[in-house]
């Protein structure tokens, strides 16, 4: 897939806790866009409100955040993905950013805050004044990008990591069982 013109950069980015967790909106809802896909035949695109829902029932852990569309997907790894929500704006998606990687410190300093997303298109209709409209879609990745895909597709804000998983009701038992882990045989 070809890289898709360029409407205008995303807003700034609001620096919040740590900044290792990136958040912003993949896919703006209700707004057609100038796309495409060959670099030279253009056309109109749109996502409907629910284009993501089923990825956004299931939580989203296999997607991930990538440099780019292209290369080899060990080198382009940057985040996983920690949330999924879908708003009126469009589909918010949140990144745990890896600090290994060469390129995270840019993210996080703001310097790729535009995203692309690769997705499967399962359902589309098309108006009468020629905009595609995607009304089902897979999430497979989303691209972070010196500049957005779409108008408003990009980071908004890098925050502090909050765990959501609650704290074990039996910390010394699971302490035990972790040890007793270690050894052939033990569980």
């Amino acid at each position: 897939m070809a890289e898709l013109l360029i409407e205008r950069a995303a807003p700034p980015l609001e620096p919040v806790g740590d900044g290792w967790t990136v958040e912003g909106i993949a896919v703006p809802y209700g707004v057609p866009h100038r796309v495409t896909d060959d670099g030279t035949e253009f056309y109109r695109e749109g996502f409907l409100p629910g284009a993501f829902g089923r990825d956004v029932a299931k939580g989203g852990r296999w997607v991930n955040l990538m440099l780019g569309h292209h290369g080899d997907d060990g080198d382009r790894f940057l985040g996983r993905c920690v949330g999924l929500v879908e708003e009126g704006t469009g589909l918010r998606c949140s990144f745990r950013l890896d600090r290994t990687h060469p390129q995270a410190e840019q993210a996080r300093a703001g310097e790729l805050t535009g995203w692309s997303v690769s997705a499967r298109i399962y359902r589309t209709r098309t108006d009468p004044e020629g905009v595609v409209w995607r009304e089902l879609c897979g999430l497979s990745h989303v691209a972070a990008t010196p500049q957005p895909q779409y108008a408003g597709a990009g980071v908004l804000v890098a925050r502090e990591h909050v765990a959501t998983v609650d704290p074990s009701n039996t910390p010394n038992l699971d302490a035990i069982r972790a040890w007793l882990g270690d050894f052939p045989g033990r569980t």
